[in-house]
């Protein structure tokens, strides 16, 4: 894996540890897709025939952090409503059958 990460940084690895080779690694790939998403969105804007929505770079990139969180807000009704129906068996329904201990 040292020997991976190396090769995508194009250096030695002899002076770096392995968190290091990573965080160099992750930084470049964050750097190069910020690059493509950028030419992307160009090349995107230019081709595209509804003028009325425009591309981001964003829209491209998979590192980028998105503004929306995708996070449904529930109150604690509705949580403890969920819950229930999740977990708390029905009285008529047919779930497991305990046998009785003797």
């Amino acid at each position: 894996m040292i020997w991976q990460l190396a090769g995508v940084l194009g250096v030695h690895p002899d002076p770096f540890t392995l968190r290091e080779l990573y965080e160099m690694a992750q930084s470049r790939q964050k750097q190069d897709w910020q690059h493509t998403s950028n030419l992307m969105a160009l090349l995107a804007n230019l081709l595209t025939f509804n003028r009325s929505h425009t591309f981001k770079a964003a829209d491209f990139d998979p590192f980028a952090q998105s503004q929306s969180s995708s996070v449904i807000p529930l109150d604690t009704d509705d949580a403890m409503a969920l819950l229930k129906r999740t977990f708390v068996p029905n009285p008529g329904s047919p779930g497991i059958q305990r046998k009785p201990s003797l």
